[in-house]
C-alpha cells in the first residue's frame, strides 16, 4: 500500500548542512540556531554523511573530547544507513526509519541533497495518512461482517480480537 504522498511533497526543502572539515563546535552552534537535531554532511555538493546530536553526544561528548579540535568527518555517519528518492512515498520512507532506527533521512536526487525528512514530518502526516485507510477500508469487502479487517481492541466492548470497520467504528466479531 502506499500513502500517495512524496518526499517531494512534504520534505524540508531548505536544508541546513556542514561540510566534513568544520570542527563539532561550528557544526553545532549551527544545528542550535537552526534548532535542528541532525544536518547532512555536503562535500563539493555530494552528500557524504549524516551529523546528529547523538553522534557530538556518543562520540564527542561521552568520550570528554575537545569539540573545538574534532572535525565533522570524524564523528559523522558515512555511509549512510538510508537515503531516499524525491518520489519515495512516505510510507517506504517511515518503514526504512523504522528500521534502521533513524530520525531524519536526506533525499537525494542524482547524487545531490535536495531535502530531508524527519521524523517531525512523518507524524505531521500520519493522520491524512489513517483518514486514508479508514475511506479504503470502509469502501472494500473489509469492513463486512466475517471478513476481518484488522486486529486490536474493539471500539465498542474493548474485547481484543479481530476487528471490522463498521459505521465508523473498529469493532469485533461479537459487536459486528
Amino acid at each position: 500500500m502506499k500513502s500517495g504522498l512524496r518526499a517531494i511533497d512534504f520534505m524540508s526543502h531548505k536544508v541546513v548542512t556542514v561540510t566534513p572539515n568544520m570542527t563539532i563546535k561550528e557544526a553545532a552552534k549551527l544545528m542550535n540556531v537552526h534548532r535542528v537535531g541532525g544536518v547532512p554532511v555536503c562535500e563539493n555538493g555530494k552528500l557524504v554523511g549524516l551529523l546528529t546530536e547523538r553522534d557530538i553526544m556518543l562520540r564527542v561528548i561521552a568520550l570528554d573530547k575537545k569539540p573545538s579540535k574534532l572535525k565533522v568527518n570524524s564523528v559523522m555517519q558515512s555511509p549512510l544507513k538510508a537515503i531516499g528518492e524525491k518520489f519515495e512515498d512516505l510510507l517506504s520512507l517511515s518503514r526504512k526509519m523504522h528500521e534502521h532506527g533513524i530520525s531524519k533521512i536526506p533525499i537525494v536526487d542524482d547524487g545531490k541533497l535536495i531535502g530531508i525528512v524527519t521524523n517531525k514530518d512523518i507524524v505531521a502526516h500520519a493522520p491524512n495518512l489513517l483518514d486514508t485507510f479508514i475511506e479504503r477500508l470502509a469502501a472494500s469487502d473489509k469492513g463486512a461482517a466475517g471478513h476481518p479487517a484488522a486486529f486490536g481492541q474493539c471500539e465498542s466492548c474493548g474485547s481484543h480480537g479481530h476487528l471490522h470497520f463498521v459505521n465508523g467504528q473498529f469493532i469485533c466479531d461479537e459487536c459486528a
